[in-house]
């Protein structure tokens, strides 16, 4: 199952150019989570329970078992929403990487607003003239924010209005024209992969760090107070 999910990973890694330090880290994360999972399963299947410690089921014993899964559940969201945020901007960074462009203008003629739906988020588009062809445009970099409805959105961009952009003529679709910013779309896309990687790191090594510091301290409390059998124990011990 492992070596299974490190080619699906890897194979998806690979078809977007992710690098090869990430695609290693992550290939070695699945081996060290199955490695673990494994071991767990059968020292719980070896070993007879083990006495818990009155001192666990104290308040302050609650709140350090409530804190470290509230800690390892924020650490596995943050690693999850790092991923996802990075793999948007690598991506992007690939789309735009080496493609040749020029900066133009693009008129608008219409506005279309999708409000946001499930797990979609809203979507604010504009069809307009380039070069004297149709072009169509994502108008949410440009307004820096989700309209309410379709009303705010053509007072936000109204018909005719100019906006200067990035004409990329090899690509298809809404990438063909990006709106000009203090980067280029391909710089601008690799500095922002770059710091979310970077910080994501940072948050997690600032996570792992409290949370092996919650364990110790929760194992250090447990070895504070007399040891007391549970039921299994008790009864094993009678027989």
């Amino acid at each position: 199952m492992a070596l299974l999910q490190i080619a699906l990973v890897s194979g998806f890694m690979f078809a977007f150019r992710f690098p090869k330090s990430m695609i290693a880290f992550l290939a070695a994360f699945i081996l060290l989570g199955t490695l673990v999972s494994t071991r767990i399963k059968a020292f719980g299947v070896s070993s007879p329970r083990k006495p818990v410690s009155p001192a666990l089921q104290t308040p302050g014993g609650t709140v350090l078992g409530i804190a470290i899964g509230v800690c390892g559940f924020t650490l596995l969201s943050c690693a999850l929403f790092t991923f996802v945020i990075f793999a948007n901007s690598w991506s992007a960074w690939q789309r735009f990487k080496d493609q040749p462009y020029h900066a133009t203008s693009f008129e608008v003629t219409n506005t279309y607003y999708q409000p946001a739906s499930g797990k979609r988020s809203a979507r604010a588009t504009a069809r307009g003239i380039v070069e004297g062809q149709i072009e169509w445009m994502d108008l949410l970099p440009y307004i820096k924010r989700a309209p309410r409805d379709e009303g705010e959105l053509m007072e936000l961009v109204p018909r005719g209005a100019v906006i200067h952009v990035y004409l990329f003529p090899t690509l298809k679709g809404q990438s063909r024209v990006q709106v000009i910013g203090p980067l280029p779309p391909a710089e601008a896309n690799y500095k922002h992969a770059m710091q979310t990687l970077n910080r994501g790191l940072a948050i997690l090594g600032i996570l792992g760090g409290i949370l092996v510091v919650l364990s110790r301290i929760r194992r250090s409390y447990a070895a504070s107070g007399p040891v007391t059998a549970t039921p299994a124990t008790s009864l094993q011990t009678s027989n």
